[in-house]
């Protein structure tokens, strides 16, 4: 189309990499990492712009001209590891421009448009697969055989049929070695060695499961020139349904993968009935998404001869234990929807649905419509799997007992309302949060929870962590709170501690809850409920209703947990608190706990999370030192003013000083962790260490109230800094995660992804400093190849 319609729409071209990577290096010597190699380059206008792409050997690197003279610059980073799709766009008919869009993690996505003249967008699409693939190592299990020939494939459909699938967008399956060879050749979007598995077509459109990704073939316009290419990475889908075709007029099967991708959490694709494989398109998604492959529990009772007697009508919906092994039998023959190496371990029966636990998923079976020919296979593997909780029945007209399951998906948000005509829709958790109803009578629920945290927590045990020695967390006075007391604690919810030991004694015999090799480590109630900490997970203990028969038990792995926050008490608070971010988008989002001042070392509890959540295997058995109930409160203004903070601008201090303080008062920093980097805004201050980010918040007149956040640094998927302009003072810092950052509950409900921003004043601080610091902990951290180490905890003599 030329340069002057390049210059107007902002496209990009391509430049000499090494010549721009020699000038980078010279005009901005902090700003490329120094084992970081430029590989493509990239400038807009059709090269007359301010704005620019580099594609390095470590991430993308977007810089974004902004202002008069373009000294204000905002340097936005994209590691490949962390990216969860990408799309290529080629150019239409009448287009001079293609398209680019990466989705990564705790980012909607970033969009590059280039020019035709001089880009090849094949040849970017076969980079961005190379690049994503190198950075990121899929994990697989037992691959089961795939057949890709297309069923009745000399079968002729009715013209009506064809006018049928066209409107309802309904896909046949399609020669994999055909499709292969295309996506090569004619239209080279697929790498050398990968291989397509299965594939389909709708009208134009192709739908391709590769051993590497999903592939979303959008072909558009008139002349079908302009086509879009979606790679969705196998291990961005963590969940997924397949549905048959019903009776009568369902022509259809559906297929619907779940993503944790923002703005693009879930794919949906309709088959034609008798033209596509809908169990050949389970065995793919099996083979890629349930993971590699778990031992099978064989002290699980299998129910082995026992009759399904349905039970009285009124309570069908609660489930009841079936047959095991004859159930594996079934739904490793027809249908055959278990992969090889998966066993089912438990398995139970509602009126109609059906519902399997194996070695490697939970799979939901709904029968739909009057007769349930239709039936639809919900699978949700264990690691996508974020915390669950088992709830006991009641004793009066309470006949069932619950399991409640939280994971990483999203969530329909819901819709405001906007008068009478338009009432307002409320959020709906979808596959982010769901329930399973038992029969009381029928199911032990102290075996099937014991069943459900050994599942869980044997996979997210291998988990980084310190050595924790449990002779290094002592006990305390453990006394009982007067009557006034006890009856404040009540009200407000504040937990005093207990005795670790008893408690573990009584959950290891009586009600046996626990995992064999799990310790309680701390122990913590308030009125009837309690809180406590073992080397595996939080569990929190909830006793409802008048009698208090109905009681909750909540369990969150460490690995769930994204972030934390301990704050201490102010001048009118009895309590601490603390509260945990995990990666569930719902009600498992944030938790939240009040300890009583003087009964809980909230310093402890802070020390303990981080020893399990940033430490490293590596480091020195942590000391814990005696409790210190006076933790919770601190004295008035306990950082120095040294900005008034009004513009809401940080200032550079002292980083040997804030490390002094943060080792005893309070004694938040781990023994090897070290502070890098402190600012100051007002009272409050953010500290970056070698491990996380501190965010130090004061709160009320007198400053007694201190919030303390920490966000580790490996759930730093990204960052942006933006230097500062001809009138500005201040450049700012983003970073982006994957914690859930709950913003609104209400109508509708607004859950993103953390992003933290700070600013800076440039008078006393060098932005780009700040962007290298950052580069080398989030990029290039040093401490990433020991993140995959168990954790060692020694429980010394403590318990013998």
């Amino acid at each position: 189309m030329g340069v002057w319609y390049d210059f107007i729409f902002d496209n990009a071209y391509q430049q000499d990499a090494v010549e721009v990577e020699a000038s980078v290096r010279e005009k901005y010597p902090l700003l490329l990492h120094k084992d970081e190699q430029l590989i493509l380059a990239f400038k807009d206008r059709g090269g007359k712009g301010r704005d620019k792409e580099y594609f390095t050997s470590h991430r993308i690197l977007i810089k974004d001209g902004k202002g008069i003279g373009s000294k204000r610059k905002n340097y936005q980073s994209i590691t490949y590891k962390s990216i969860q799709a990408f799309s290529v766009e080629t150019a239409g008919k009448f287009d001079g421009d293609v398209s680019i869009k990466v989705w990564s993690t705790g980012i909607r996505y970033a969009r590059i448009d280039f020019a035709t003249a001089n880009v090849d967008i094949y040849q970017l699409q076969q980079f961005m697969s190379a690049q994503v693939a190198m950075a990121q190592t899929a994990v697989v299990g037992q691959q089961d055989a795939i057949d890709p020939t297309p069923p009745n494939m000399d079968q002729k459909q009715t013209t009506a049929g064809n006018v049928i699938d066209w409107f309802g967008d309904n896909a046949k399956q399609v020669s994999a070695s055909e499709v292969e060879a295309t996506f090569k050749t004619a239209m080279p979007i697929l790498l050398q060695d990968e291989k397509v598995q299965i594939a389909f077509k709708s009208g134009r459109d192709f739908t391709v499961f590769t051993n590497r990704r999903v592939i979303e073939i959008d072909v558009q316009g008139i002349y079908g020139k302009k086509i879009e290419f979606v790679s969705i990475l196998w291990k961005s889908v963590h969940a997924y349904s397949v549905q048959t075709a019903g009776a009568f007029l369902d022509r259809d099967m559906e297929m619907t993968l779940y993503t944790n991708i923002l703005g693009l959490d879930n794919i949906r694709q309709d088959f034609r009935h008798g033209k596509a494989d809908l169990f050949a398109i389970q065995k793919v998604l099996c083979n890629h998404i349930l993971g590699e492959s778990k031992d099978k529990f064989t002290d699980v009772p299998t129910h082995q001869g026992e009759v399904d007697d349905k039970g009285f009508w009124w309570f069908r919906d609660n489930q009841r234990p079936l047959d095991v092994v004859e159930i594996d039998r079934v739904y490793h023959s027809d249908p055959h929807i278990l992969r090889g190496d998966e066993h089912v371990e438990m398995a139970f029966k509602g009126r109609r649905d059906v519902t399997l636990f194996t070695n490697l998923r939970i799979m939901l079976i709904d029968p739909k419509g009057l007769v349930g020919r239709q039936v639809e296979y919900t699978s949700i593997p264990w690691e996508s799997i974020v915390g669950h909780a088992v709830r006991t029945a009641g004793t009066i007209l309470d006949f069932d007992t619950e399991v409640c399951i939280w994971t990483e998906k999203e969530f329909y948000a819901g819709r405001a309302g906007s008068g009478d005509d338009s009432p307002p829709v409320p959020p709906q958790p979808r596959v982010s949060y769901f329930e399973l109803d038992f029969n009381k009578n029928r199911v032990d629920m102290n075996a099937l929870n014991y069943y459900l945290s050994k599942r869980l927590l044997l996979i997210h045990k291998m988990e980084p962590g310190q050595p924790i020695p449990l002779n290094g967390l002592p006990p305390g006075g453990f006394e009982r709170p007067g009557g006034f007391e006890r009856l404040f604690q009540w009200i407000g919810g504040n937990q005093r501690e207990l005795d670790p030991v008893a408690i573990d004694r009584e959950l290891h015999s009586s009600t046996k809850i626990l995992l064999d090799d799990e310790k309680v480590l701390m122990a913590f109630k308030a009125g009837r409920d309690s809180t406590l900490f073992t080397n595996l997970r939080v569990m929190t203990i909830d006793v409802q209703g008048l009698t208090g028969a109905k009681i909750e038990y909540c369990s969150i792995p460490y690995k769930s947990i994204r972030a934390w926050s301990v704050e201490t008490a102010g001048v009118w608070d009895q309590d601490t608190e603390l509260n945990l971010y995990t990666r569930n988008r719902w009600s498992l989002a944030k938790v939240e706990m009040d300890f009583r001042t003087g009964k809980a070392d909230i310093a402890q509890i802070n020390k303990f999370l981080s020893s399990l959540i940033i430490g490293l295997p590596t480091d020195a058995k942590i000391d814990f030192g005696r409790k210190d109930y006076s933790s919770g409160n601190r004295e008035a203004n306990p950082i120095n003013k040294s900005s008034f903070g009004m513009l809401n601008n940080s200032t550079e201090i002292d980083a040997a000083e804030i490390e002094t303080k943060l080792r005893s008062d309070p004694a938040l920093l781990l023994d090897e962790e070290n502070v890098l980097r402190a600012f100051q805004s007002g009272r409050d201050v953010d500290v970056y260490t070698d491990r996380r980010m501190i965010i130090i918040d004061t709160k009320g007149m007198a400053g007694k109230r201190v919030k303390y956040k920490s966000i580790p640094l490996k759930y730093v998927h990204g960052f942006e800094f933006e230097t500062a302009g001809h009138l500005d003072r201040d450049a700012e810092i983003y970073c982006y995660t994957d914690i859930a950052d709950v913003q609104s509950e209400r109508f509708p409900r607004i859950v993103p992804c953390l992003r933290t921003q700070q600013s800076l004043l440039v008078k006393h601080t060098d932005i780009y400093e700040i962007g290298k610091l950052f580069t080398d902990l989030v990029i290039f951290n040093e401490h990433e190849a020991e993140y995959t180490e168990e954790p060692e905890i020694d429980l010394g003599e403590y318990y013998k």
